[in-house]
């Protein structure tokens, strides 16, 4: 029976159509796959595309063929740029979606249609002729000289294509190569049948059945894309694991089921064959550790994991699972245990109180957390290295004289050169027959000695050495805060002697000047009856004098146990406006010619002492004895300040330059750039005793205001009226403690 191969054609280009159509309509199922759109497209051309060339064979007019071919090239062309997409976005370049490379692209592929489209005549070079081949006769379109050469242009985007392909093939290792060996060989199919075609092995040269096999190829890639269950899951993340990896590794699905495992995570799970159990069936609050990614260990297991999870995810990025890595880290962990470990011992480093405390902390250290086997501290005394703490085994083990060194008897003694040279180096104790001390390392204590460290093997490893020198150095810090200890307890033990010294030199003093002016007040009074009447003037000023010296011995004495006292003996409450008024009314006492005004607006009272009546008269004669006025004018209130009070007396002299003003207080100042008394530098001592601040301001229009900053005090009444507040002195010593900036 003969084949009219024009009915094949037929049959097969309408069964292309119909299956192009058909897959086009089902792609659309899956449109949440990535790259089914451009799939769905592709279909929709294939399926036009067998449409067109099955009208072109039945039809018997030449400018309907001719039609139809322009249609079914333009057709063909748009397929290779859907292929050359699909391919794009199926290898991960979708980068490459871009006008200035998809355009190229484009030009390419149509490179046919272009010239049909460009050339001379309605159609160009495409020209319908009868040709009679195997009993048949159809159209066939016949091209011109140009036609080969804009074909094989045409075939540069589908090579690209398939360049894609066979490098994402061998990239993509065994994940995706059976997906794309299946895409590769479907669409090569159509391929070959379009080569054969254009080389003239055809049937009859109006019959191309490059367009029907294509549609059949699109079944092949649909099948790969959206069916085709080597993609699991399970097959990626087998695919994934490498069986013979030290570090266990799980796969996971969305519902923290085992789907895949290597042997080293079904050790670690105790489980031998964990595939499809919930994670924390077999190993209970696994899944949290995982989430949370910290370091944890499994189980009763002294190892330590630290977990990293990657997502199992296809070429479309899509993700199918989770592939967990549970490296083992316990060598990490053990290394940051020691430093932990470290750090909490420095505290006690620090606030041990003898050096031989803290090489015992070294020494205990350095066996249990760094597990040396022994270890010794030896501390310099008189240029001689002494053990102060070493392990039972050294003692055991090590003749006596070994564990001394001097640079007189024993200068070749490995603790002496690591002392002086201050190098940490490793010695062999093999040759001295130590077993079982194979070495030990030196390290050096600056100043105090040398720490000694020794261990089982032939050397220390690196990373012993390093927690070793962290060791020594917070040893000898300890050391160092010890010897600053002593030393800071020795220099209050000389103060303390000093200031008993102080006090019981004073006290003759003021004796031997107290019974001095006894004797002279006395004698004066005794020669008194012989001494004329215009002669008596002498005798009351020794009388005054001696008077006068009496109340400064006395002075004297309050301003040592002032300045010898701690801050809280030092203050009291003292009740400031009657301090001022003695101190106004003595100033009138001693100057006849001066107007002072007080302006008190209320009660206050002041963290003190009784000197404070002193340092006040001070600063009032200061401003009386530098005033050229027949009559000078002073003024004296007291203004708060929050919890200070700033007393603040202003005279009318002619003033203080600026220069004067930050001099005034340097003890090297002459009497007569002060005042008579103890002058302004014991002003200034005092104000700083008291925790106050003193500074001179410009009087206007002419003079100088100074300033006195005092700690105001809470008195009884006060406290009394306020029920959070305390007793009089609680109060003082809280107001003592505030802070101030002027």
């Amino acid at each position: 029976m003969d084949v009219d191969i024009a009915t094949v054609a037929i049959l097969g280009n309408a069964g292309g159509a119909l299956i192009g159509f058909a897959v086009a309509i089902t792609a659309t199922r899956y449109q949440d796959v990535p790259g089914a759109r451009q799939y769905s497209w592709l279909a929709l051309a294939g399926g036009s595309w067998c449409a067109v060339s099955m009208a072109k064979i039945i039809a018997s007019n030449p400018a309907v063929v001719e039609t139809a071919y322009v249609i079914a090239r333009t057709v063909s062309s748009q397929i290779i740029a859907l292929w050359i997409i699909l391919v794009l976005v199926y290898t991960g370049r979708r980068s490459w979606l871009r006008p200035s490379r998809l355009i190229p692209l484009l030009i390419v592929a149509n490179a046919d249609v272009l010239l049909l489209l460009l050339g001379q005549g309605r159609f160009g070079q495409a020209i319908a002729v009868p040709v009679t081949q195997n009993g048949v006769t159809l159209l066939a379109v016949q091209r011109g000289v140009a036609f080969a050469a804009t074909l094989t242009i045409s075939y540069l985007p589908v090579l690209l294509g398939y360049g894609f392909l066979i490098e994402f093939l061998f990239r993509s290792g065994n994940i995706y190569r059976r997906q794309t060996a299946v895409i590769g060989a479907g669409t090569a199919l159509p391929m070959i049948a379009a080569l054969l075609y254009d080389l003239g092995y055809t049937p009859h040269p109006a019959i191309d059945f490059t367009p029907g096999v294509f549609a059949v190829s699109m079944l092949f890639v649909g099948w790969a894309l959206f069916e085709d269950e080597s993609l699991s899951v399970t097959t990626l993340s087998g695919d994934t694991l490498v069986d013979n990896l030290p570090d266990p590794v799980i796969a996971l699905n969305d519902d923290c089921v085992i789907i895949d495992y290597n042997a080293a995570a079904a050790s670690a799970l105790g489980h031998p064959e964990p595939n499809g159990e919930h994670l924390d069936n077999i190993a209970p609050g696994l899944s949290e550790q995982i989430e949370r990614g910290e370091v944890f260990s499994l189980g009763d297991s002294i190892t330590y994991y630290n977990p990293q999870t990657t997502s199992l995810t296809d070429q479309f990025g899509t993700e199918r699972g989770r592939l967990v890595v549970l490296r083992d880290v316990t060598g990490q962990q053990r290394r940051q245990d020691r430093l932990e470990a470290l750090q909490a011992a420095t505290q006690q480093f620090i606030e041990a109180e003898t050096a031989e405390a803290v090489a015992e902390m070294a020494v205990e250290f350095a066996t249990a957390v760094l597990d040396q086997n022994a270890a010794g501290v030896f501390l310099e005394e008189n240029s001689v290295l002494e053990p102060a703490v070493i392990s039972e085994t050294i003692e055991n083990n090590v003749e006596e004289e070994l564990l001394y060194g001097s640079p007189t008897d024993r200068p070749e003694s490995k603790l002496w050169q690591t002392y002086e040279t201050g190098e940490i180096q490793t010695v062999s104790l093999e040759q001295d027959g130590l077993d079982p001390l194979d070495n030990a390392l030196m390290l050096p204590l600056g100043s105090h000695g040398v720490m000694a460290i020794t261990a089982y093997g032939s050397t220390f490893a690196t990373e012993d050495r390093r927690y070793a020198a962290i060791l020594a150095q917070t040893t000898q810090v300890a050391l160092d805060q010890v010897e600053r200890e002593r030393e800071l307890r020795q220099s209050r033990s000389s103060v303390q002697r000093r200031r008993e010294q102080i006090e019981f030199f004073n006290g003759i003093l003021r004796h031997s000047l107290h019974n001095a002016m006894v004797v002279i007040r006395g004698r004066a009074e005794h020669i008194r009856d012989d001494v004329p009447s215009s002669k008596q003037r002498h005798l009351d000023s020794i009388s005054d004098w001696c008077g006068t010296l009496t109340e400064m011995s006395e002075t004297i004495r309050d301003i040592n146990n002032t300045v010898t006292a701690s801050e809280a003996e030092r203050l009291d409450t003292v009740d400031l406006n009657a301090t001022l008024r003695r101190s106004i009314e003595s100033l009138r006492v001693e100057y006849d010619s001066v107007s002072v005004s007080c302006e008190l607006d209320g009660e206050y009272s002041v963290q003190a002492n009784e000197l404070l009546e002193e340092v006040l008269l001070s600063i009032l004669r200061n401003a009386v004895d530098h005033n050229n006025a027949d009559t000078p004018q002073v003024t004296v209130s007291v203004q708060q300040a929050g919890d200070w009070l700033q007393v603040r007396i202003a005279d009318d002299g002619p003033g203080m330059s600026d220069e004067l003003k930050t001099k005034v207080f340097e003890r090297g100042l002459s009497p007569d750039q002060t005042a008579d008394g103890f002058g302004l530098y014991f002003v200034s001592v005092m104000m700083e005793l008291y925790g106050g601040t003193l500074w001179f301001e410009d009087n206007r229009p002419t003079g100088t205001v100074a300033v006195l900053e005092l700690q105001r005090a809470v008195t009884c009444s006060k406290a009394g009226d306020d029920p959070q507040s305390g007793d009089t002195e609680t109060a003082a010593t809280e107001a003592q403690t505030k802070s101030h900036n002027r």
